[in-house]
C-alpha cells in the first residue's frame, strides 16, 4: 500500500513536471533578425565628402542606425525576440554570412538555420532627400522604406510594405558627422513607426505568432 503510494507521488510529480515544461514551451517567443538595409535611394542627401570609401562606411553606418532602430521598435511588441544587430553581425561573421543584398529563397532558408531565426526582416530606402522647400531655415527631408518579411522554413515572402515620411528639418550643420546620423535616425524613425503599424494591421502579424 505504502508503494503504491509512492508510486501515485511520483506519477504526480512527474505530470506536474511535464506540464510545466510544457508551459514553459508555450512561452517561447518566435525569433526574428533584422538584416542591412539597401541603399537604392537616387536622391541620397547624405553627403559625407572625401574618397569614395569613406562616403562608403558613412552610408553604411547609416544603415546601422536604421537597423537599431528596427531592432527597438520591433521589440517593444514583446510578443517575439529580436536579434540584437551586434549579436547578428558576430554570428555571421563567425559562420562566414552574407547578410547584404537580394535575399534568395535558398539563402533565407540558410540564413534562418545559422541564426537561430523563424523570420528575416529586410528591404531597401528608396528615397533619401529634400524634396520642395519649406519656410524659414527648414527644408523637406523625406525617407521612403520598402520592407519584406521572409519565412525561413520555406525562403517564402509572407509580408511586404512601403512607407513613406517627411520631416521639416534645419539645413545647417551638415557634414556626415554626428549630427546627419542623429538626423537620419529622427526622420527615419516614424517610417519604421508606419511599417511595423501595417505588419501588425496585417493577418500574416498573427501567422508570425504561430
Amino acid at each position: 500500500m505504502k508503494r503504491c503510494t509512492q508510486i501515485c507521488l511520483l506519477m504526480t510529480a512527474l505530470c506536474f513536471a511535464l506540464a510545466s515544461q510544457a508551459q514553459e514551451a508555450s512561452k517561447v517567443k518566435p525569433k526574428l533578425a533584422v538584416l542591412p538595409f539597401q541603399n537604392k535611394a537616387g536622391n541620397a542627401w547624405w553627403w559625407h565628402g572625401g574618397a569614395e570609401a569613406a562616403q562608403d562606411v558613412f552610408v553604411t553606418e547609416l544603415m546601422k542606425a536604421m537597423q537599431d532602430v528596427f531592432v527597438t521598435e520591433l521589440m517593444k511588441a514583446k510578443r517575439f525576440s529580436v536579434m540584437d544587430r551586434k549579436e547578428l553581425e558576430a554570428t555571421a561573421a563567425t559562420q562566414q554570412l552574407t547578410l547584404s543584398g537580394d535575399i534568395d529563397p535558398a539563402i533565407a532558408i540558410k540564413l534562418g538555420k545559422s541564426l537561430g531565426v523563424q523570420r528575416l526582416l529586410t528591404g531597401a530606402v528608396t528615397e533619401y532627400g529634400v524634396t520642395d522647400k519649406s519656410s524659414g531655415k527648414g527644408k523637406n527631408l523625406a525617407v521612403a522604406l520598402e520592407a519584406k518579411l521572409i519565412d525561413t522554413s520555406t525562403g517564402e515572402i509572407v509580408w511586404a510594405d512601403k512607407a513613406r515620411h517627411v520631416q521639416q528639418i534645419n539645413v545647417g550643420g551638415f557634414g556626415g558627422g554626428v549630427d546627419d546620423i542623429r538626423r537620419f535616425k529622427k526622420t527615419v524613425t516614424p517610417c519604421i513607426k508606419q511599417l511595423i503599424a501595417k505588419w501588425r494591421a496585417s493577418k500574416f502579424f498573427d501567422i508570425f505568432m504561430e
